[in-house]
């Protein structure tokens, strides 16, 4: 059963496997770089709230080896499951995964070398107790390294009215829960009210123009579908419409598709 404050639009387990991994495709590399920026090295003990299917959990398991070890955190049981069974195909040993909310995962207090989000503030209605949550997860001159979108940036080259319309859609569905599509410019602020004096922040934004990462946008609106239906913003008709048009586009290695703007934060625990 969902949690009260689960507000999720998007499919999970099975369903979204195949889109959590494409976003990786998209954005990994980009946070890769971010965390070996923040600090990431052999050794360290690090969470990874929100983990998804545990792609980026994985990889920070190999970089911290042996010695070293990552705990993976989802609000979702059937995201979790794929996690596990992602690392044992892997065969990564020193990460585990568990159940938990971003603003509760039920981690040990100052516990953890390094802790990291991506895509997950954005979905909270209280991101600022999120942010508490991982910082107590930290010892004292750990760090905390997270990223989040804008999702008033993307862009569609040539323009596009089913582009637009797209994520229009996925932003008014989610003013409707009462979250925060664009948190990303928000974070460093957020980071400094959150007991980090002096956070580093940078910016990235990745562009396709083939391949599965354009069908990004598509998939967003068709899963998000049953909520905008049900929450009035959307009818079915128009998001077959829209998705057939977004899926032509994708498929068009004329037109350039530019993703969410992501804006990377990390900040040391004093």
């Amino acid at each position: 059963m969902p949690a009260a404050d689960d507000r999720y639009v998007l499919a999970r387990g099975d369903e979204g496997a195949h889109r959590l991994r494409v976003v990786n495709s998209v954005h990994g590399p980009d946070s890769e770089a971010l965390l070996l920026r923040a600090g990431l090295r052999p050794g360290l003990r690090v969470a990874d709230i929100g983990c998804g299917v545990g792609a980026v959990t994985t990889w920070i398991a190999r970089q911290v080896g042996p010695d070293g070890e990552v705990v993976g955190v989802d609000l979702g049981p059937d995201q979790v499951r794929k996690a596990r069974e992602h690392a044992d195909a892997e065969e990564v040993v020193n990460a585990r995964f568990v159940v938990g909310s971003a603003t509760d995962t039920g981690l040990a207090r100052e516990a953890f070398d390094l802790v990291f989000c991506r895509f997950v503030l954005m979905h909270l209605p209280d991101p600022a107790a999120a942010l508490r949550e991982m910082r107590e997860l930290l010892r004292p001159g750990g760090v905390l390294v997270c990223e989040d979108g804008d999702f008033t940036r993307p862009f569609c080259e040539p323009p596009s009215p089913a582009f637009d319309r797209t994520f229009e859609l996925y932003r008014a569905i989610g003013a409707r829960l009462g979250l925060d599509f664009r948190i990303g410019p928000k974070l460093y602020r957020m980071f400094l009210e959150a007991g980090f004096p002096a956070p580093e922040v940078t910016l990235a934004q990745p562009v396709f123009v083939r391949g599965d990462a354009k069908r990004l946008p598509e998939w967003t609106l068709t899963e998000s579908a049953p909520a905008l239906i049900e929450a009035g913003l959307a009818t079915a008709e128009e998001i077959t419409a829209v998705a057939a048009q977004m899926k032509a586009l994708a498929e068009d290695p004329t037109t350039l598709f530019g993703m969410a703007e992501m804006t990377q934060v990390w900040g040391v625990k004093r």
